[in-house]
């Protein structure tokens, strides 16, 4: 079955295209042709360009993201918004390309324009566009929630606590199919004590069992809604969910709860909030791979010579590789292999897995230079092009101190919603870690950065890391 998402984004370019091109048509033959222009097959590419044109700037606006479940004022205010814009670029665009003409013929640059006489025109044309734009957007959204409905392309949601707040919105997602939501069933620690069909939704297990019953049920989302009001039951249910890719929600009574240490969404049509939502629009997250695949290509090339001058003095300093690889963890609990420059004897941990410190006798002479210039990470550069990291995100972590930290740190295995990065907002406020509350310090400083993830922060992000590496700010 076809996602929801991927055939309400299929229907959305297909339909734009049809609404550029006709637009394009309807212009051409209320201007141009009565103008004396060339017949329309001389204009082809033209058109082409100029539905690609709009294609691009709707996916930069962010209109090719999922509305299903929103606002469909707010969508056409946003059409208007980027039509608007497109407008601009194309008065800018016709008029600087004949001043700069004019300019290198030596005409006048004052009067005698082409597109002078049409100005008017071309809003006119923005005004096609926004409304064959909208018009055939609408006829999508009434299409789609009409095939939710009927139960295609719901979100499965399962509801966490079997209580009297759980069973009523429960019985909200089946009152409004079309809103998208379908309440799968129950879960709840009493699942022993209770019967195993809870006002028509079955209990499919107690908390422990959620991996399981995720999996096997294909669940997209979890609705809180047990009845404790503690802080630390919050936290503990919390913890089993936030390494699983699913919308994770709240009711507001308990939102209160949570207040201030989460960047909560109003779900739209349901008096639910979204905890860890992902707020960073898609196409800045395929923006942010390209950025990541051209910075850490540019790197890699610039920083050649540096490389191999660190390959001869590890290999100089000290008997063992060049070369430290290690087992992290990364997006979602996905296993990948890091590559470093050595900077500790071989022998570093032949008592168990341990931390480095300020100081720390097992770094080598020539680690304590790498560290302190952050040297020894160039190597994962190769990690950010395969794509098992970014240029910017939580530093990678082995699962062996993961499993610890997560036991001790509330909501430390949160970091998993974000691909590890190789340098990041933590590393370029804090120095490397070295206890319990330099771990928990960084996890703030990560979740900041994964509530206002974007672009303008990566790159602010990186131009720090520049600075931290001339100083060597944060190095041990």
């Amino acid at each position: 079955m076809i996602r929801a998402v991927t055939l309400e984004k299929t229907l959305l370019i297909l339909s734009d295209l049809v609404s550029f091109f006709l637009c394009f048509m309807l212009t051409f033959r209320l201007i141009a042709e009565p103008f004396g222009a060339a017949p329309f097959p001389e204009y082809q590419n033209l058109a082409i360009g100029s539905c690609l044109g709009w294609l691009l700037l709707f996916t930069l606006t962010g209109l090719y993201r999922s509305w299903l479940l929103n606002s469909r004022t707010l969508q056409v205010i946003r059409i208007g918004r980027t039509v608007v814009l497109g407008v601009v670029f194309i008065l800018v665009g016709l008029f600087g390309f004949e001043f700069i003409g004019k300019l290198i013929a030596g005409d006048s640059i004052t009067e005698n324009y082409i597109y002078g006489a049409h100005f008017l025109w071309i809003f006119v044309y923005g005004a096609f566009v926004f409304a064959a734009a909208s018009f055939f957007r609408m006829i999508i959204y009434l299409f789609l929630r009409y095939l939710l409905t009927l139960g295609y392309g719901a979100s499965r949601i399962l509801i966490l606590g079997a209580t009297d707040s759980g069973i009523q919105m429960a019985e909200q997602f089946q009152k409004s199919p079309e809103r998208g939501l379908r309440a799968i069933g129950f879960m709840d620690e009493r699942y022993q004590v209770i019967p195993h069909d809870y006002h028509g939704f079955p209990v499919l297990g107690k908390y422990s069992d959620l991996a399981r019953v995720i999996r096997e049920k294909r669940i997209n989302g979890i609705v809180i809604s047990h009845d404790s009001s503690s802080i630390q039951e919050i936290t503990r249910v919390l913890a089993w969910l936030c390494d699983i890719p699913i919308h994770i929600y709240v009711i507001p009574g308990l939102y209160d709860v949570v207040h201030g240490h989460f960047k909560a969404n109003l779900v739209y049509g349901f008096e639910l909030r979204e905890l860890f939502a992902f707020n960073m629009p898609p196409w800045q997250v395929r923006v942010k791979r390209l950025m990541d695949l051209c910075v850490a290509s540019f790197l890699l090339l610039c920083s050649s010579p540096l490389i191999l001058a660190a390959a001869i003095a590890v290999k100089l300093d000290s008997k063992g590789p060049v070369f430290y690889s290690q087992e992290r963890v990364g997006l979602y609990g996905r296993l990948f292999t890091v590559h470093k420059f050595r900077t500790m004897f071989t022998d570093a941990e032949k008592n168990g897995p341990q931390w480095a410190t300020k100081s720390d006798s097992r770094i080598t002479r020539v680690g304590h230079i790498l560290r302190r210039m952050r040297i020894d990470e160039l190597p994962q550069l190769f990690c950010v092009l395969k794509g098992d990291m970014s240029m910017v995100g939580p530093r990678p972590e082995r699962a062996f101190f993961i499993e610890q930290l997560r036991k001790q740190v509330p909501f430390y295995i949160s970091r998993l919603k974000m691909k590890p990065g190789l340098t990041g907002w933590a590393q370029v406020r804090h120095h490397y870690d070295t206890s319990i509350e330099d771990v928990q310090k960084k996890l703030q400083y990560d979740m900041y950065y994964y509530e206002n993830m974007s672009l303008l922060l990566d790159i602010q992000i990186l131009f720090r890391t520049i600075y931290v590496v001339l100083t060597g700010k944060g190095a041990q």
